[in-house]
C-alpha cells in the first residue's frame, strides 16, 4: 500500500493522561483530547498543556513529622498543621511561626506521628476538633494569631453504651453529693482498669417510697421529700403547697406566689422545695480496685439519695473510654457535634458540642437533646461528610443519614440511614467542592465524585478516574483541593507522586501526574488560603535524599503563572528560593538544604546552565551572567514536564491509518508564553529540537524574550514509528501548549 498524506489537528489536551487501556478507542473523546503521558504538565479545562510552577522551600521539617492539615480560623487567616510525634507546627501567611529567628512553635498533643494519619478533624472558629480512635476526643484552640493549646474535650452527660440487664449485677454508693468522692461497691466484676477517667451512670431503682408532690398538700414539715417532674425535692419551708409544680434542677424554688394580697392579707403562700437529685446520677471513675467490683468516682451529677441502701441494677458504662475505645471520626451536622465510635452514631445537644443529655431534667426525649444511633451495617464507617444528609463511607458501601421526617429536625426519635451507592471506600479524608464530594474507592485506585440526584433521590458516586486508572498507581492516601486559579483535586499517593485533576462539570476528566524534582517525594498535602486572601496555596511535606542524608522539608507550590506575567519572575524549580539581587550579585548563601546539589538557576529570566551549590550551601554565578541591573534569582531542583501524544486517529479518515506505519513529517505548535521547550518524535532514537530560536531582533545580553504563536517545526522521526510527538520542558521556565497540527505520512511500509 502506498503511503498518503494527512493532515491531523489536536485542538486540546483537556482528557490529561489516559489509560493504556484505552489505547485501542480511538472513537472516544477521552482518546481525542488525550496523551499517553502527562508529566508535570497539567491538563487544564480550557484545553491547553500548562507547565505547572514549582515549589519553594519553606523550612526543614521535623525528622519524624509525617502529615499535613489545615486549621481554618477565617476566610483569611488558615494554618497549614505540621504533625508529628506528641507536638504539631503552623504555616500561615508563606511562612512558619517561630518563637525565634528559625525555632519553630510548637504546640503538644497526645498523638505520635505515626497516629497523624488517622485522625479525623473538624473545624469550628477558633477550635479544631480532633477524633482518634486511641484517644480521647480532644481540640486544638487558637489563643492568639501565634499560639495555640490542646486539651481534652470535657464532654458532659453522656454519651453512654447500652444500659445493664442483668438484674443480679448491682451497684450501691457510699455517698450521692456532687462534688465528692465516693465508692462504688457492684455484686459482679463490671468495671475494668481500662474504665479509669470514663463516666457511670447509675438510676434510682424506683421512686415508689418517695411520695409524689400535688398542689395543696397540708403540714409539709421542713426536711419532707417528694418527687416531682422525674426529680426528688426536699423542703425548706413548712406549710401548704401550692399550684406552681416544681420542675427546676438546680437550687431552690417556691410552688406558689410570693406576694401579699393586699385585700385579705393572706400569703406568703407555699412551699420552698430544694432540687435534691434526679433518678439518676452521673459520676466519672477515678479508680478501680483489683476485683472489678469497687470502683471510686467523683460525682458529677446529683445521684438519688437511695443508692446508698437500696441496690440498683440501672447503670450504665460511659460510651468512650480505655475499655471501650473512642470515636475515630468527628464532624458538625444539623447544629450538632458527631462522633462517630465504630457502628455509632452519637450526636451532641443541638448548639452545645461538649454536652451529650440524651434526656431533658424531666427526663423526656426532645428534639434537640443528644441521639445514639447504632448503624445496620456490615462495616463501621471510615469518614463522613455533612451535606443536606450525614454521609458515611465504610469498606462496603455508601450511606446516608438523616431525618424519617424531613419537615423535622433530626433527633433521637427522627432518625434513619439508608445506602446510597455499594462501591466501598478506603480509609482517606474526602473534599468537598461545589455541590460533590470526592472520596477514594476501597483499594484506593479510584476516585469518585457523588452529589445528590433528585429525579433518583439518592447520591450518585461517578468514577472520575474511568479513562485513567493507572494515574492512581500505587494508591491514594491523601486528598487536598485547590480552588483558585485553576479548580484542581490534587491526589497524594503512596510512592510520592502525585494525580491533578483540573475539576469541571464535562464528561472528559483529565489528570497529569506531579513528580517531583531532586526525587523528592510527597508524604502529605493540604491546601490553604494564601496570603493575599483571594488564591489557595498548596502546602507539601516531602522526603528526600542529599548528600547529608535523608531530609524532611515543607514546601509551598509557588502561585500558578498567568499569561503576561514577568518573565523574570518565573519559578519553575523546586525546593527552590527567589531571591531579590543586587545589581552585578554573584554570590549567594543560606542556600544549606541544597548544598553538594546539581541545581536549576534562572536570573532575570535567563537561565543559567550546569550550575551546582557548594558543600558549604553558597552559589557563585559567572561574571558573564550576572545582570547589571538589580534582578530576580530563582535557585531550585530542576524537574521535567513532559507531554507524549497518542498515537493520530484522524477522525476523517475513518481510522483507516490505525495499524500502520506513521511517521510525523512536520508539525505547527501553538504555543502561549513559553521558551525553552523541545519538541521530536517519541521513539526512542528520536531527536528532540528546541522549538523557540532567539529572534534575531533580541538583545544578545538579555533573555530570550517568551514566545507567543505559530511555531513550524520539522521532525525527523523514524518511519517505523507510531506518528506520536513528545514535548519536553526541562528548563525552570514556563510552557503552555494550545494545540498541535500534524502533516502525517501513513503506509504499510
Amino acid at each position: 500500500m502506498a503511503s498518503k498524506t494527512i493532515r491531523h489537528l489536536l485542538t486540546g489536551f483537556i482528557a490529561g493522561e489516559i489509560s493504556p487501556m484505552l489505547f485501542g478507542r480511538v472513537d472516544t473523546d477521552q482518546y481525542a483530547f488525550g496523551v499517553e503521558r502527562c508529566e508535570n504538565f497539567v491538563a487544564v479545562n480550557e484545553g491547553p498543556l500548562v507547565k505547572r510552577p514549582g515549589f519553594e522551600m519553606i523550612r526543614a521539617a521535623a525528622p519524624d513529622s509525617t502529615w499535613l492539615s489545615a486549621f481554618r480560623f477565617s476566610v483569611t487567616q488558615e494554618y497549614g498543621l505540621e504533625w508529628r510525634d506528641f507536638a504539631v507546627r503552623f504555616y500561615t501567611n508563606g511562612g512558619r511561626v517561630e518563637t525565634s529567628d528559625n525555632i519553630p512553635y510548637e504546640c503538644p498533643v497526645p498523638f505520635t506521628g505515626a497516629e497523624a494519619p488517622a485522625l479525623s478533624v473538624q473545624q469550628s472558629y477558633d477550635r479544631l476538633y480532633v477524633d482518634h480512635r486511641a484517644h480521647p476526643p480532644g481540640r486544638l484552640t487558637r489563643t492568639s494569631a501565634v499560639t495555640f493549646s490542646w486539651e481534652t474535650s470535657a464532654l458532659v452527660n453522656g454519651p453512654f453504651s447500652d444500659g445493664n440487664a442483668d438484674e443480679t449485677a448491682t451497684v450501691t454508693v457510699s455517698g450521692t453529693d456532687k462534688g465528692s468522692s465516693v465508692s462504688v461497691s457492684a455484686t459482679a466484676p463490671i468495671f475494668r482498669p481500662g474504665h479509669v477517667g470514663a463516666l457511670f451512670r447509675i438510676e434510682a431503682r424506683d421512686f415508689s417510697t418517695t411520695p409524689a408532690w400535688e398542689p395543696g398538700m397540708k403540714d409539709i414539715a421542713v426536711g419532707y421529700m417528694v418527687r416531682s417532674d422525674g426529680k426528688v425535692y426536699r423542703a425548706l419551708t413548712s406549710g401548704k403547697t401550692g399550684t406552681i409544680t416544681p420542675t427546676h434542677d438546680d437550687g431552690a424554688a417556691w410552688d406558689g406566689s410570693q406576694k401579699n394580697d393586699e385585700l385579705n392579707n393572706h400569703g406568703p403562700w407555699g412551699v420552698q422545695w430544694q432540687y435534691v437529685h434526679d433518678r439518676f446520677g452521673i459520676g466519672r471513675i477515678t479508680a478501680v480496685d483489683g476485683s472489678g467490683a469497687g470502683a471510686t468516682m467523683t460525682v458529677l451529677r446529683q445521684l438519688p439519695a437511695s443508692l446508698t441502701s437500696v441496690a440498683s441494677w440501672r447503670w450504665s458504662h460511659g460510651l468512650f473510654s480505655d475499655d471501650a475505645g473512642y470515636p475515630a471520626i468527628v464532624v458538625h451536622w444539623q447544629g450538632r457535634q458527631v462522633h462517630i465510635k465504630d457502628f455509632d452514631v452519637v450526636g451532641s445537644v443541638a448548639g452545645d458540642f461538649l454536652n451529650y443529655a440524651a434526656y431533658t431534667s424531666s427526663g423526656i426525649l426532645a428534639a434537640d437533646m443528644s441521639f445514639r444511633r447504632r448503624l445496620a451495617t456490615e462495616d463501621p464507617p471510615l469518614w463522613a461528610l455533612a451535606d443536606r444528609q450525614l454521609l458515611l463511607g465504610s469498606a462496603t458501601k455508601e450511606l446516608a443519614v438523616g431525618a424519617v421526617n424531613t419537615q423535622a429536625a433530626v433527633s433521637g426519635d427522627n432518625i434513619k440511614s439508608e445506602p446510597q451507592s455499594f462501591y466501598g471506600s478506603a480509609p482517606v479524608t474526602p473534599v468537598q467542592l461545589g455541590s460533590e464530594a470526592i472520596f477514594v474507592e476501597r483499594g484506593r485506585r479510584r476516585l469518585r465524585s457523588t452529589s445528590y440526584e433528585f429525579s433518583s433521590d439518592r447520591y450518585q458516586a461517578v468514577d472520575l478516574t474511568a479513562a485513567a486508572r493507572h494515574v492512581t498507581d500505587g494508591g491514594i492516601v491523601q486528598l487536598a483541593v485547590q480552588r483558585w486559579p485553576w479548580t484542581m483535586l490534587h491526589a497524594v499517593r503512596r510512592d510520592g507522586q502525585m494525580v491533578c485533576h483540573a475539576i469541571n462539570r464535562g464528561d472528559v476528566k483529565g489528570f497529569s501526574r506531579i513528580v517531583l524534582g531532586g526525587g523528592a517525594k510527597v508524604l502529605s498535602a493540604v491546601s490553604i488560603m494564601g496570603d493575599d486572601g483571594e488564591t489557595d496555596d498548596l502546602w507539601v511535606l516531602v522526603s528526600r535524599e542529599t548528600p547529608g542524608g535523608t531530609r524532611r522539608e515543607i514546601w509551598k507550590q509557588h502561585a500558578w503563572r498567568e499569561l503576561g506575567d514577568p518573565q523574570a519572575d518565573a519559578f519553575y524549580v523546586d525546593g527552590g528560593v527567589q531571591i531579590a539581587a543586587a545589581a552585578g550579585q554573584a554570590h549567594f548563601s543560606n542556600l544549606t538544604h541544597l548544598a553538594g546539589q546539581a541545581v536549576a538557576v534562572l536570573a532575570d529570566g535567563a537561565v543559567i546552565p550546569d550550575m551546582a551549590v557548594a558543600d558549604d550551601g553558597t552559589l557563585t554565578l559567572p561574571d558573564a551572567y550576572v545582570p547589571a541591573q538589580p534582578y530576580t534569582l530563582a535557585v531550585g531542583l530542576a524537574y521535567s514536564a513532559v507531554a507524549v501524544t497518542l498515537r493520530p486517529a484522524p477522525r476523517n479518515a475513518s481510522g483507516l491509518i490505525q495499524g500502520l506505519r506513521q511517521r510525523v513529517v512536520t508539525a505547527i505548535v501553538r504555543v502561549l508564553d513559553t521558551l525553552g521547550i523541545r519538541g521530536g518524535g517519541a521513539g526512542p532514537d528520536d531527536g528532540d529540537y528546541d522549538l523557540i530560536d532567539r529572534p534575531g531582533s533580541a538583545a544578545m545580553n538579555k533573555a530570550i524574550p517568551l514566545a507567543s504563536g505559530d511555531l513550524n517545526v520539522s521532525i525527523d522521526m523514524d518511519p517505523g514509528d507510531l506518528g506520536q510527538l513528545r514535548f519536553t520542558s526541562s528548563d525552570p521556565l514556563p510552557a503552555m501548549v494550545a494545540m498541535v497540527s500534524m502533516k502525517l505520512e501513513a503506509g504499510e511500509d
